[in-house]
This record gives structure tokens, C-alpha cells and sequence, in this order.
């Protein structure tokens, strides 16, 4: 009877861990901007080869911007802080998130 205790409890143990391993990748695939062409609306018709050098200006812009953060803040809020950089940026070269 021992034995099929300990079973339970490792058994137990992984489901628990692989819940909130789940549960970790999800949150953080919820965090990081659609950075792809389709993700945007093109209110001047520019087309794809302008948006990819668009995004690589801001998504270097951003990720020197918050190299700059310091302080108290958590990985999660300087993350969040990148990302509206980047959407910031977009936003000023006339790229829309499409919603």
C-alpha cells in the first residue's frame, strides 16, 4: 500500500508541475506583441518590405529604451514597457495593430 502512495504522490507532483509549467508559457505567449505583417493594418498601403524594416527600427528602439529602465521594476513590467515602445513606434510610422 506504501507503494502505490509514493506512485501517487510523484505522479501527483509532476501533473502539478507540468499544470504550472502550462500555465508559466501561457502568460508569457500572452505578453509579446504580434510583431508579423498580417498583425498590422497598412493605412498607407506601404507593403511588406517597408514593415519589415519598420519593425526591425522599432523593435531595436525599443529593446535600447528598455535597457534604460532601472530601478525597482520586475522583468514583467520592463517587458510590458518594451512592448508599448514598440506599438508606440509602429504607430508613429502609421502601422495599425488590427484588432
Amino acid at each position: 500500500m506504501n507503494i502505490k502512495l509514493r506512485v501517487f504522490k510523484i505522479n501527483r507532483k509532476s501533473c502539478e508541475k507540468l499544470i504550472v509549467l502550462f500555465i508559466f508559457l501561457f502568460s508569457i505567449s500572452g505578453c509579446a506583441p504580434k510583431t508579423d505583417y498580417a498583425s498590422f493594418e497598412d493605412k498607407k498601403e506601404k507593403g511588406a518590405k517597408v514593415f519589415i524594416k519598420d519593425r526591425q527600427v522599432c523593435q531595436n528602439l525599443s529593446s535600447e529604451n528598455a535597457r534604460q529602465i532601472e530601478g525597482s521594476k520586475g522583468a514583467g513590467e520592463r517587458l510590458n514597457h518594451k512592448n508599448l515602445l514598440f506599438l508606440l513606434c509602429m504607430k508613429n510610422k502609421d502601422w495599425a495593430v488590427r484588432h
